[in-house]
């Protein structure tokens, strides 16, 4: 299988590792996490009829079930509806199930199995087998069965010998033969006809990929360790339709990888701070965020002091005693439910709060605007500095999230001190069509995948080409590993 983006989680914003790893942001957070609302419990009478047959089907094949008592909550997992049930024997935790609440389809199931020994893979492969002809009867034989080297089993779906991505399990199984733990893919049993899988014949020859690739290169600086380098950058998903080249999206939480330049209107307005007195009176004046009567704590670290409110809801940042960045809990309500904002608007709520605190200097720069991926009503916009035309990556960056249904900022930080080392000549780079044959050259293979159209997966799978997408040494054309 082709490295690909399957699927990095973007971070909520830019923030340096000192930040993250802060006292108080590990408080903070921890805090956070906690004060989250609890699903509601539900009744077996209330589970959608699919979900009850597949947990009657758990039952059957985990007869230990049948005499545990059961906690069951709807709650959304990757934007989808997903029943918890949580199996407990004699007041202990015994066993897990997650279940699409629409489809019944069985995602995850745990059992609490304290015996860690890894089976050989004849015991493996016999139990695993047992368990799928129980669980998905003749259909089995639709499945190529391996083993991973911690002791899994993988029953992965091939067609017209290529995979079909997503539809595939995975159990695991304990040295006493029984199966402990059983994971669905997203894509699993979703299409059984192979008439619905486009013949591999009609995908375009490889050699021809070229001009489908070479638009989803973007020439950019990178700030490494000491240096700085030219680079074409793949700003697109790693996968394209294997018969018209178009840009294919395999994951819900997708990212805008592409960089697009604005101008901005620096205000050259600098905030600064002394003490938790002054940190309280400016939050407030300033960025419109009243901790209601109490004060901040400062916290110092080794090049930053940090204020954090005593609800832990509100966290200021400052460098040198110039304020750099802050978190808003507050100002991150509602927590539920989709952004009304569109992400055009969520840039101009970005702009409209950034641009007061640039300096006269700092007025080109490249923007992109993505949800977050752990806040799904919020969007998080990201600007780094335009250096001779082009975006500058891994150094000075600007990270601003903004809450899509008030419009309201709950996270900023800027981090534009860092300068970049003497710049390549870009001049001397090489065409994005030589780029695109380099990153060709790289392992390239045919996918069966169900890409998602305005966020609504297909219910047929796409012929697909997956692309290796590390960066081209924009000077050597070579890629980087």
């Amino acid at each position: 299988m082709t490295t690909q983006r399957r699927y990095p989680v973007l971070a909520g914003i830019v923030l340096t590792a000192a930040l993250l790893l802060s006292p108080a942001m590990g408080t903070v957070m921890a805090n956070q996490a906690g004060n989250q609302q609890a699903a509601a419990n539900l009744q077996e009478n209330q589970l959608s009829e699919k979900a009850k047959r597949t947990e009657q089907k758990l039952q059957m094949l985990f007869p230990a079930l049948d005499d545990t008592s059961r906690q069951i909550t709807l709650e959304t997992k990757d934007h989808l509806p997903v029943y918890e049930i949580r199996y407990e024997k004699n007041n202990e935790f015994f066993a897990r199930a997650y279940i699409h609440a629409e489809t019944g389809k069985l995602l995850t199931f745990l059992l609490n199995d304290k015996d860690l020994e890894i089976p050989d893979d004849k015991l493996a492969y016999k139990s695993a087998d047992i368990f799928m002809e129980g669980w998905i009867g003749e259909m089995r034989s639709l499945y190529k069965v391996t083993r991973l080297g911690v002791g899994d089993v993988i029953y992965s779906r091939y067609v017209n010998g290529i995979e079909v991505v997503g539809d595939e399990f995975q159990l695991e199984v304990n040295s006493a033969g029984q199966v402990t733990s059983v994971s669905e893919g997203e894509n699993t049993l979703t299409n059984v006809n192979p008439a619905d899988f486009l013949p591999p014949a009609q995908a375009v020859k490889k050699d021809q990929l070229n001009r489908f690739i070479a638009p989803h290169l973007q020439l950019m600086y990178t700030l490494g360790e000491n240096k700085t380098d030219l680079v074409y950058s793949a700003v697109f998903s790693g996968y394209v339709d294997a018969v018209t080249g178009a840009e294919l999206i395999p994951v819900r939480q997708y990212k805008t990888w592409r960089w697009n330049p604005i101008s901005l209107t620096p205000g050259g307005k600098v905030v600064k701070v002394k003490n938790e007195q002054e940190a309280t009176r400016i939050y407030e004046s300033e960025f419109g965020i009243s901790l209601k009567g109490s004060t901040f704590n400062g916290v110092r670290d080794e090049k930053e002091r940090v204020y954090v409110s005593p609800d832990e809801n509100e966290v200021l940042f400052t460098k040198d005693g110039v304020v750099i960045g802050f978190i808003s809990y507050s100002n991150a309500e509602p927590k539920k439910g989709k952004p009304t904002l569109s992400e055009k608007q969520a840039l101009e709520k970005a702009v409209q709060f950034l641009q007061p605190y640039l300096k006269q200097e700092e007025k080109e720069f490249y923007y992109r605007v993505n949800p977050d991926t752990q806040n799904p009503h919020e969007y998080v916009v990201e600007f780094v500095p335009s250096v001779e035309g082009l975006p500058l990556k891994y150094g000075p960056s600007i990270g601003i999230c903004v809450n899509g249904v008030t419009g309201k900022i709950t996270r900023y930080h800027q981090q534009l001190d860092q300068k970049p080392a003497k710049l390549p000549d870009k001049r001397k780079a090489v065409s994005t069509d030589a780029a695109a044959k380099a990153l060709l050259a790289k392992p390239t293979e045919l996918l069966y995948i169900y890409p998602l159209i305005n966020g609504k997966r297909l219910a047929k799978p796409v012929l697909a080409y997956s692309i290796h997408i590390n960066n081209i040494n924009a000077l050597t054309g070579k890629v980087e590993e």
